[in-house]
């Protein structure tokens, strides 16, 4: 029995298909602990800030540190050998992402304590959308919520409170998305 041309070509396509799916889904169960915990670090962050605003800044720093040094663990432990080596990158590009945050509130000075609280959210959402560009629906869907959730925060919320709905946006949905990532 031989395959007619139609039917090889029809079977390529559903192995790249399948092919397709299984690197979304293994991407998604790659990245689902570092939202996790990225997102702990954003409500334990936010909640600290509104209930110690006077420490925030060394509070963010080691928060950030240890979210770095956590995600290069989490990176390091993956039971795929070859994506190991990569950790440093993303270690790396949450320095970036860092550098890029204090920069743009550098130079946009003086910025007020609600602009302080969203615009991190914000840009993490517009990161998650793009990404989702290449990698799945999944990271659109999480970033859409995020961003739009900010937004909408910034825009009726005028006193310290946004800290808390932060935590609940930007931690929150951060969290949920890991667990979300896991179901695959």
């Amino acid at each position: 029995m031989s395959l007619t041309s139609k039917e090889a070509a029809e079977s390529l396509a559903q192995a790249e298909q399948a092919r397709r799916r299984s690197a979304e889904l293994y991407h998604y169960s790659r990245a689902a602990p570092h939202f996790m915990l990225w997102g702990t670090i954003q409500v334990v962050g936010y909640c600290a800030t509104y209930l110690f605003p006077q420490y925030a800044n060394w509070l963010w720093g080691g928060l950030i540190l240890a979210g770095c040094v956590g995600g290069y663990i989490i990176g390091r432990q993956c039971p795929d050998k070859e994506a190991r080596p990569q950790a440093w990158r993303r270690f790396a590009v949450m320095m970036i992402a860092v550098a890029f945050v204090l920069g743009t509130y550098a130079v946009m000075w003086p910025v007020h304590g609600r602009q302080f609280a969203v615009y991190p959210v914000l840009l993490v959402g517009a990161i998650y959308c793009a990404m989702g560009l290449w990698v799945g629906l999944r990271y659109i869907v999480t970033g859409a919520v995020v961003f739009a959730a900010a937004l909408v925060a910034y825009y009726t919320i005028y006193d310290s409170t946004i800290l808390l709905l932060m935590a609940a946006v930007g931690g929150g949905s951060m969290i949920l998305a890991g667990f979300w990532f896991r179901t695959v």
